[in-house]
């Protein structure tokens, strides 16, 4: 039923018409997490899923780890994640050492230095393919779904993501994350500032064209 109602949605977004949620099936409970499903798309006229995700970022107390393929984070994302590191909260973001796009690569790369000096954990996956997009804060919420944390997926692209208020799932999410942190490589905050002259300006230039990609 949630598939549906969320098909529905989406094509209503695409069409501009009407949307009628399907009536949900008289089904009895299975268990007692707290579950909500988020659909956006480019006709939306409210961007909830960022909103979704800066909230839950704001909201925690301990600790934020996000999974995501690709990083290009609108200013109003970068400034939460940044909040929560500075306020002491641990965040861990694991993105993938090798991706499909040259371009995504180095428009990635311009906030790494901004990120690790809050003391952000930037670890880089070296195993195989990361696809997981993922955000689990105090092992007591998870967001995952379609949505990579960036701009073409908040503001263009047709996603969906689940939000779970249960610790037992949260938990499971988290033991996921931490087989993908001993697979990766930290990045570190001087090495990162060694890296050739051409290489950050080069990463400049393409943060340019970030909401193009």
């Amino acid at each position: 039923w949630i598939l549906e109602a969320v098909s529905l949605s989406l094509t209503a977004l695409q069409t501009g018409t009407a949307f009628a949620p399907p009536p949900p099936p008289d089904l009895a409970a299975a268990g007692d997490s707290h579950v909500q499903v988020f659909p956006s798309g480019p006709q939306a006229s409210t961007q909830q899923i960022e909103q979704l995700l800066v909230a839950a970022l704001y909201a925690a107390r301990r600790e934020i780890v996000l999974t995501t393929p690709y990083f290009i984070p609108s200013e109003t994302l970068l400034t939460a994640l940044r909040s929560a590191a500075l306020r002491g909260v641990r965040v861990i973001l694991i993105v993938p050492a090798k991706i499909d796009s040259t371009l995504v690569r180095y428009a990635s790369n311009a906030y790494v230095d901004d990120l690790l000096a809050v003391g952000i954990t930037i670890l880089r996956f070296s195993d195989g393919l990361l696809h997981t997009k993922s955000m689990v804060v105090d092992e007591e919420i998870t967001i995952f779904g379609t949505v990579n944390l960036d701009l073409r997926s908040f503001e263009l692209n047709f996603e969906v993501s689940m939000l779970t208020y249960d610790r037992q799932f949260s938990a499971a999410a988290r033991e996921m994350q931490r087989q993908y942190e001993s697979r990766s490589q930290a990045l570190q905050l001087q090495r990162w500032r060694g890296r050739p002259d051409w290489r950050r300006r080069l990463e400049n230039v393409v943060q340019v064209l970030s909401p193009l990609l």
